[in-house]
């Protein structure tokens, strides 16, 4: 491909990422327009939720599976179709039961049939030394296309008399848009897999050598040494994540006692501004360092700097200095995670071994949407109990400092990794 047509490529994927998991969450953004459209309470509106949880983490190694035994294209297709006509039957109120089974079917076509397949074609649009700039690229695209809809859906909805004619008309919304995007996949995402690969990292263990042959099983995948550098360093990255972007918004309005307002403003800034900056910006950063491993322990280095400054300035009351930091620690999670994806070469998985690769990584590196809030939250109700919040929120503050300097370990791990292959080469 030429350099237009893969910007093109790398839009469409991007855009159908965003896609994929904005209709799923809607609650996120349209919490209590739900409540009133479909006629349910919060609690059977959590459970919705956990049924789409569930589904994603059960769908990981799936996904994995059928990106190794499958056209990447046609699951592409399937994922956007699937999406579409899911949306279809959502968009007719059905009743509870069904609610359930569609979010069911929200987390097999958004994990199942598509998170693995979108992360090889993504890695087969880039050189091994363009894959920090390809990845944090598609992350800034998807967040952009993520804020984009989420605004026309609720500019859509303040048109309506009602809130079910309005929540209607922002299902049938993402509809139209995942029609559009199955047209884009069919008249203009290439097939990847007709493409050969000439870029696979030297072999250096079990999965590295069967790939070369035939697809590796999920044991040799589990087994490869390659395999648990990338869940290192990803669970590092995205535990600092987890936990900067869910609770940094609450330790400014409860910690720092911001006003509501400035709080919630300084929350869109680091969930769509950030976002798209660390996107752009963090993958460009990231190829510039001889090694992936050198970049990451860079920005590990950096956001654990970063913790401990809040940690400082909040206790001393430099306020404006504080905020100043928490702005900076959410641009370095979000460099992290906009770029890990990008260390499987350095690592020494092949290309042709990519998405079994990347269920299995995705299974147990994914794993604090499970852990974060549940230890973050008993940090802050221990403080809550001595009477002194920012208490568990120091807490919370060391604990990004510990992942912090895990991640280091393993950026080191994966620096030496590379130089491994590279000397072997």
């Amino acid at each position: 491909m030429n350099g237009k047509k893969r910007s093109l490529v790398l839009v469409i994927l991007s855009l159908i990422a965003g896609m994929v998991y904005l209709t799923p969450l809607l609650r996120f953004s349209f919490y209590d327009q739900m409540l009133e459209a479909l006629q349910i309470t919060d609690v059977q509106l959590g459970t919705i939720g956990s049924i789409y949880g569930i589904f994603n983490v059960a769908c990981y190694v799936p996904s994995g599976i059928l990106a190794e035994k499958f056209n990447t294209k046609k699951l592409l297709m399937v994922s956007t179709l699937g999406m579409c006509l899911t949306t279809v039957w959502y968009s007719l109120y059905p009743g509870f039961t069904a609610l359930l089974v569609i979010h069911a079917l929200y987390g097999i076509f958004s994990v199942g049939t598509f998170w693995s397949p979108y992360l090889k074609a993504v890695r087969q649009l880039g050189s091994e030394e363009e894959q920090g700039r390809i990845f944090g690229l598609s992350e800034g695209l998807r967040g952009i296309g993520q804020t984009i809809a989420a605004f026309v859906c609720l500019g859509a909805m303040g048109l309506f008399a009602t809130q079910a004619a309005g929540f209607r008309a922002l299902l049938w919304i993402n509809v139209g848009i995942f029609a559009l995007l199955l047209a884009a996949v069919i008249f203009l995402v290439p097939d990847f897999d007709r493409q050969s690969d000439k870029t696979d990292a030297p072999e250096t263990d079990s999965l590295e050598k069967s790939s070369k042959k035939e697809k590796p099983s999920i044991l040799q995948t589990l087994f490869s040494s390659s395999t648990w550098i990338c869940i290192f360093v990803i669970l590092c990255g995205y535990t600092i994540w987890n936990t900067a972007n869910g609770y940094i918004g609450t330790y400014c309005t409860r910690v720092l006692n911001l006003p509501a307002g400035l709080s919630s403003t300084l929350s869109i800034i680091r969930s769509y501004i950030i976002v798209f900056v660390a996107g752009l910006s963090g993958g460009f950063i990231i190829d510039k360092f001889k090694t992936k491993g050198l970049g990451m322990l860079t920005a590990f280095l950096l956001s654990g700097v970063s913790a401990a400054g809040i940690f400082l300035t909040g206790n001393l009351t430099l306020v404006p200095l504080c905020i100043g930091i928490t702005i900076v620690l959410s641009y370095l999670a979000n460099v992290i995670k906009a770029t890990y994806w990008s260390i499987m070469g350095d690592a020494g998985i092949p290309v042709a071994s990519t998405g079994m690769a990347t269920g299995v990584i995705s299974l147990i590196a994914l794993t604090p949407d499970i852990f974060v809030s549940p230890v973050i939250s008993r940090f802050i109700r221990y403080g809550e109990n001595l009477g002194q919040i920012e208490t568990g929120f120091n807490m919370m503050l060391i604990w990004i400092v510990v992942w912090a300097v895990l991640g280091i370990v393993a950026s080191l791990i994966l620096k030496r990794r590379k130089e491994k292959n590279s000397a072997l080469s």
